[in-house]
């Protein structure tokens, strides 16, 4: 999961509040399923340099276990949201458990084989995104309205929380231990067994049909997008190319398709959409350039660079606790407009002005980490702001899914970024004598890639603001 899950379920009816015996009891079991999981997965993300290291893969290769991992935990979240319509909450989270164990022992038992431990991940990833999915799932079933907010609210903060102790842990345990040991950890999930099956709802409901054609068609479009942002090989873009257009025939001709076409008829949506995958490209990209950066410049060890985030990380816990209030007193656009600046300047201004203190970088990465805490909400609250309840659920799974294959667009050129080392903005790079320029101009890169999105909802926040104000509707987003 590359960020903190938006609220919404796939659910196409809810369940009775009466049907469920004190349903709160369970959120605590989830919460921490749903933690756990992300720092599963924020910890294996951060892993790659020691694994890279130990195998003798290229930053391009190496980075196929996070980028396929986030296309995963992706299109799990449609999936696992949809599922839920129909199996038991209960059921889905054991098999979910029972995944990550699998994934995890194949991982850990052939460490030494690059293929194998990449199999292992896919498994693994599997699960995780059942058990991220299920705790947003579960607040939108069971849960009072009135307390809905509350538990949602719970996801943001416990996302940058989880990123800080998955980062943290794995800067030691790779250095200390070894990065095989992290295929251990996740085991330790089987402790929650006896809670899930004591307070986790074992209902079943009837619900819509799982659309696995239009799933199938959204994994080739993303899977080909990744693997042809690995290696520029426009073979692999002729399988996402057919998967488009089958997709949108699937759309056209099929009543029950995961989405119709009612969902980019207006440009709220979509527009929404697009802005979400250029910022969202940016996230991973930077925390997956940092330790190589890092080591690179400061030849730093991977326990000490994994402590240097811990400033970022725990400030965008704060800022993300807080969005709210930010919130009131800044309408969507400016805050949305704020946001996106902050990640910026934290990309160009250590880029540009190089020294031989890692300050600079550290800093950089608390006022980066912070943008996106402050980024979060308004822009989920703009997406799904015109989306029906009915539909919601398939809206946020779909707002999902963009993130993750953001993220994993984000790492996958980032790889390759550092792999070829440009040289492109030399000329306004100060950098101490010996100091690689390549890393500064990779982070300008991704600043660029930033700057394309805050233009385009710039763009698409004037264009729609215009037609509201015709149609005498509030802005569409953010005022």
């Amino acid at each position: 999961m590359s960020s903190s899950p938006a609220p919404g379920n796939g659910a196409a009816t809810a369940v009775p509040v009466a049907d469920v015996p004190n349903p709160k009891r369970a959120v605590p079991v989830l919460l921490g399923m749903f933690i756990f999981c992300l720092v599963v997965d924020s910890a294996f993300r951060f892993t790659s340099k020691p694994i890279a290291d130990d195998l003798g893969l290229s930053v391009t290769t190496v980075s196929l276990q996070t980028t396929l991992g986030g296309i995963i935990i992706g299109v799990g979240a449609v999936v696992f949201a949809t599922l839920s319509d129909s199996i038991s909450m209960r059921k889905l989270l054991l098999g979910a458990i029972g995944m990550i164990c699998v994934g995890s022992l194949i991982g850990f038992f052939f460490s030494s084989s690059w293929p194998m431990i990449l199999t292992g991940r896919i498994i693994q990833t599997s699960g995780l995104a059942a058990a991220e999915t299920l705790y947003v799932v579960y607040v939108t079933k069971y849960l009072p309205k009135e307390d809905q907010r509350t538990y949602l609210g719970f996801s943001t903060a416990a996302f940058q929380l989880a990123m800080l102790i998955g980062i943290v842990t794995t800067g030691f345990i790779s250095t200390y231990v070894s990065w095989t040991a992290l295929f251990l950890v996740p085991l330790l999930c089987l402790l929650a067994v006896p809670a899930v099956l004591k307070t986790i709802p074992d209902h079943q409901l009837a619900g819509s049909r799982l659309d696995v054609f239009g799933i199938v068609l959204v994994a080739i479009v993303a899977t080909g997008t990744m693997l042809f942002l690995q290696d520029f090989n426009w073979l692999f873009l002729a399988p996402a190319a057919v998967g488009v257009g089958l997709l949108w025939w699937h759309i056209r001709t099929h009543h029950d398709a995961l989405v119709d076409r009612a969902f980019f008829a207006d440009l709220r949506y979509p527009s929404t959409l697009v802005v979400v995958f250029f910022l969202y490209a940016v996230q991973f990209a930077y925390i997956f350039a940092f330790p190589f950066l890092i080591t690179e410049l400061y030849g730093m060890s991977f326990d000490t660079i994994s402590l240097l985030t811990v400033p970022g990380y725990v400030c965008a816990v704060i800022v993300g606790s807080l969005s709210g209030k930010i919130g009131e007193r800044l309408s969507m656009r400016a805050t949305i407009t704020l946001a996106v600046g902050l990640i910026i300047v934290a990309l160009v201004v250590p880029a540009v002005f190089v020294t031989t203190s890692v300050i600079p970088f550290v800093l950089s990465l608390v006022v980066f980490s912070s943008g996106f805490a402050l980024l979060y909400a308004p822009l989920v609250a703009t997406a799904i702001r015109d989306i029906t309840p009915v539909r919601s659920g398939v809206a946020i799974g779909f707002y999902n899914l963009m993130i993750s294959i953001a993220v994993s667009v984000g790492i996958a050129y980032t790889a390759k970024l550092l792999d070829l080392k440009p040289a492109l903005f030399d000329a306004i790079i100060t950098a101490p004598e010996g100091f690689s320029k390549s890393f500064s101009n990779s982070l300008l890169l991704i600043a660029v890639v930033a700057l394309i999105g805050l233009i385009i909802y710039r763009a698409a926040a004037a264009v729609l603001a215009r037609d509201d104000q015709r149609a005498g509707r509030e802005s569409a987003l953010g005022s």
